[in-house]
């Protein structure tokens, strides 16, 4: 019988997480989480920001490639 490990959770995910588990805190407590929900939100904005980017990078990546138009980059430089 295999066992399979657990899937780890991405740090968006995580960071997802946490902001829900911040907003319970908020909701109870008060103010006093606010300015750690807030950082966490920011945080998490950037790292949305920096997948965007290496999305829209390996879209052109793969349609550069799907166009067999002349190769800019050497596939031997790339190993």
């Amino acid at each position: 019988m295999q066992t399979q490990e657990p899937q780890q959770k991405s740090l968006i995910e995580r960071m997802e997480g946490a902001l829900l588990l911040l907003a319970c805190f908020i909701e109870i407590d008060g103010h006093v989480h606010v300015p750690m929900y807030e950082k966490f939100e920011a945080e998490l904005d950037e790292l949305r920001r920096k997948e965007d980017v290496k999305e829209r990078a390996r879209r052109l990546l793969a349609a550069y490639s799907r166009e067999g138009g002349v190769k800019a980059i050497d596939n031997k430089n790339l190993s």
